[in-house]
């Protein structure tokens, strides 16, 4: 890989570290700096995604001392020790410090990255299903219809885990244009939702979480659910999109969409505070209810 695409990788990675910082933002949460590290905390919400230490934006390394400053600062907030950071912006020998502070990999995902210029500035169309079509939420019954398809055990749940998700929002965020939700039907029986985070200042747009019926979930659904998604995040003015690649079926949909594999999501923790890659973790509180940090 060559200097000048070394660079652009590290750019989009760094568009996509800070819309995380916003979205994690607009959660509620507090920011401090620790040296060469942000601790970030919730006051009420342990959820373990707006809960973690990461190296401050635009620093090239930060040595193990400071990662423990931050970890211990982390602690003394009644929290578990926890390291959050993109791949890619960081060199691999920063992972094995992390590693002699005791630390393991709870969750690597790849990040799959698309970029609107040119001839993708339309994403494509592929063929949908017979007798299925999406909808995008546009009142309440819609956001009910999305929640109670979300709550079900009976669907498949795919999200980078890295971004938390207010199931219990109302049409607030939609309106504000922080938000896109889709709901796909089969005939009249919904058989998936599809969540895009859209943070303005950044022009980047998240695919947080998509969620398939188990008897619907093949990969041309999955593909039309996530062009879906891509075509309403560029509508609504993003240039940069990125989504999750947890297995290669993934990542090969997500690459005949036009993504593209650069860097991945990483998060490191004591092995007692890891949370179950299965497991949901749920926590009423002011901010949004419930939030739910999900890696499944």
């Amino acid at each position: 890989m060559d200097e000048s695409t070394v660079k652009e990788s590290r750019q989009l990675l760094r568009r996509i570290q800070d819309h995380l910082f916003q979205a994690h933002s607009a959660f509620g949460v507090e920011h401090e700096t620790v040296g060469f590290v942000d601790v970030i905390h919730h006051p009420t919400n342990p959820v373990p995604d707006l809960n973690y230490v990461t190296p401050r934006r635009n620093t090239a390394w930060v040595s193990g001392k400071y990662v423990q400053e931050g970890l211990d600062r982390l602690k003394a907030l009644g929290r578990e020790p926890r390291v959050q950071y993109i791949e890619g912006l960081y060199p691999p020998l920063f992972a094995k410090m992390l590693g002699d502070l005791d630390l393991r990999v709870e969750c690597n995902t790849a990040l799959m990255v698309y970029v609107a210029s040119g001839a993708k500035s339309a994403a494509p169309k592929p063929r949908t299903p017979s007798g299925a079509r999406l909808e995008f939420v546009t009142d309440q019954s819609g956001v009910e219809m999305w929640r109670k398809v979300w709550r079900s055990p009976a669907y498949d749940v795919l999200t980078l885990g890295v971004e938390p998700l207010a199931v219990g929002r109302d049409l607030a965020a939609q309106r504000l244009g922080q938000e896109i939700d889709g709901l796909m039907y089969k005939r009249d029986l919904p058989v998936g939702v599809v969540r895009v985070s859209v943070q303005a200042s950044t022009q980047s747009g998240h695919i947080v979480a998509l969620a398939l019926l188990r008897e619907a979930r093949t990969p041309q659904m999955m593909k039309v659910m996530l062009a879906a998604a891509l075509r309403a995040a560029l509508a609504r003015g993003c240039t940069l999109v990125f989504s999750p690649g947890t297995t290669e079926t993934d990542r090969a949909i997500s690459r005949d969409l036009g993504f593209v594999e650069s860097g991945s999501m990483v998060s490191y923790a004591a092995e007692s505070a890891q949370v179950d890659e299965v497991g949901v973790q749920e926590h009423d509180d002011s901010v949004a209810q419930p939030v739910l940090a999900l890696r499944r």
